[in-house]
């Protein structure tokens, strides 16, 4: 595994209501509270994280312990790695930034479809919106 780490933003963090978080991240550890560059939009039920230097989006980081929990992630996020160009998502390695200053190397589902009217989240909090 390149790294070990994955950093959620929105229905697989802990406090989201009816949320996956049990179902996918049980057994993982959690590491802190984080923040990557980018910009969050509701597609639905569900957000999504665009890469962008432009602003900061809210969530966690976990330590996964196998890659057959990020095997069950990726089915959850129907995502391959390396994404085909009609999935919604990519998996990609970027740097995770605490409210310190710390930085880690992390996974994290980016967004990769065209944005097609989805409205912006201005917090960058899926929960906090």
């Amino acid at each position: 595994m390149i790294t070990d780490l994955l950093f959620v933003y929105g229905t697989l963090r802990r406090d989201c209501p009816n949320g996956a978080h049990p179902q996918y991240l049980a057994g993982a550890e959690f590491i802190t509270s984080a923040q990557v560059r980018g910009k969050l939009y509701r597609v639905s039920y569900y957000p999504a994280l665009v890469l962008d230097d432009g602003g900061w989006v809210q969530g966690e980081i976990y330590r996964l312990h196998n890659e057959q929990q990020l095997a069950r992630l990726d089915a959850y996020e129907e995502c391959t790695y390396p994404a085909s160009p009609e999935q919604e998502y990519q998996r990609c390695v970027i740097n995770a930034q605490t409210a310190n200053g710390e930085t880690f190397k992390v996974w994290v589902y980016a967004w990769q479809r065209p944005l097609e009217n989805l409205p912006l989240i201005a917090s960058g909090d899926f929960l906090n919106p």
